[in-house]
């Protein structure tokens, strides 16, 4: 039988990503649908490489080694909505989908504006920003789950997806490949949105960084200490109640804000984005991302995790 899809040979990475770092796959495929993606996954399976499931390219750090296996890019940003609903493959902007969910005068996603990735790694890393999340919206998740003789199509309702801060079922085990995502939102006023909108570009404006990065390189951690907590609401006078302290604010503690390793910097705009000046390799990012996390775990005693996934090392 005719393989349906076109695998390539020693495709450079870098270009597919927003840090705008890394090497080449060994093979590359691009998917629209669930047969082209199980026709990848078997042929990976038959030359026994290693796969990567690749979106938007955000939260990523590719090795400069590149990754030695096949680099797997979904392409399906087929949506619909209806009512309240919208369904949607895992391969459309989480951007696309708040402006198409306001035009159809629906709200709840408003605070997703700006985010670079796909709706599919939103839902795997429960991606949140400005009080919401990802998880707030979800009904239910169709994906792929890998077995190791075979691969079945399961639809799980939001409850089997085991969302928590910035995490998912989808995150602890790397045998699922989220292929569409029903989500409901709420009636609104479109007016009122795009004001909200705006709010929030203009935040993000503020405080993220122009150059090339990952996102949010750390995720904000969970602090026991009072002594911490008490220094963060004296320093920002701004009151913590969950005992999440930003990651950002850490960081500028420990004097590392403007921080450069080779063409990796600590962005000066917001501590907590590592940024490629222009010729950072993922071995520069790789070493000042451990110097952060050795001088936060000195100074705090809190150790640092990355939100960033690790690809190829």
């Amino acid at each position: 039988m005719k393989m349906q899809i076109k695998i390539q040979k020693d495709v450079l990475l870098a270009p597919y990503t927003t840090f705008k770092i890394g090497g080449p796959a060994r093979f590359f495929v691009e998917v629209k649908n669930e047969e082209e993606l199980i026709e990848a996954l078997e042929y990976a399976k038959e030359n026994n490489l290693e796969y990567f499931i690749l979106g938007g390219g955000s939260n990523i750090l590719v090795s400069d080694k590149g990754f030695d296996g096949m680099v797997i890019k979904l392409q399906d940003t087929r949506y619909k909505i209806q009512d309240t609903n919208i369904t949607c493959g895992a391969s459309i902007a989480i951007s696309k989908l708040v402006i198409e969910s306001v035009k159809n005068s629906l709200t709840g996603l408003e605070w997703a504006m700006g985010i670079p990735g796909t709706v599919g790694g939103a839902v795997r890393g429960n991606a949140g920003a400005f009080g919401g999340e990802i998880a707030q919206n979800i009904v239910s998740v169709r994906a792929v789950k890998i077995f190791n003789t075979e691969s079945k199509i399961i639809k799980l309702k939001k409850e089997d997806c085991k969302f928590s801060y910035r995490n998912s079922i989808f995150k602890e085990d790397t045998g699922w490949i989220i292929l569409s995502v029903i989500m409901n939102l709420k009636q609104g006023n479109t007016e009122v949105s795009n004001t909200k909108i705006k709010e929030i570009v203009r935040k993000r404006i503020k405080k993220q960084p122009k150059y090339p990065s990952a996102g949010s390189f750390f995720k904000n951690p969970f602090v026991k200490n009072e002594k911490i907590i008490q220094e963060f609401e004296k320093e920002t006078g701004v009151k913590n109640s969950d005992r999440k302290i930003p990651a950002g604010w850490l960081i500028e503690q420990v004097g590392l804000k403007g921080k450069k390793i080779g063409g990796a910097q600590v962005s000066e705009k917001h501590a907590n984005f590592i940024i490629n000046t222009g010729d950072a390799t993922a071995e520069d990012v790789i070493i000042l991302s451990s110097l952060i996390k050795q001088k936060v775990r000195t100074r705090f005693g809190v150790q640092l995790q990355e939100e960033v996934q690790l690809v190829g090392f």
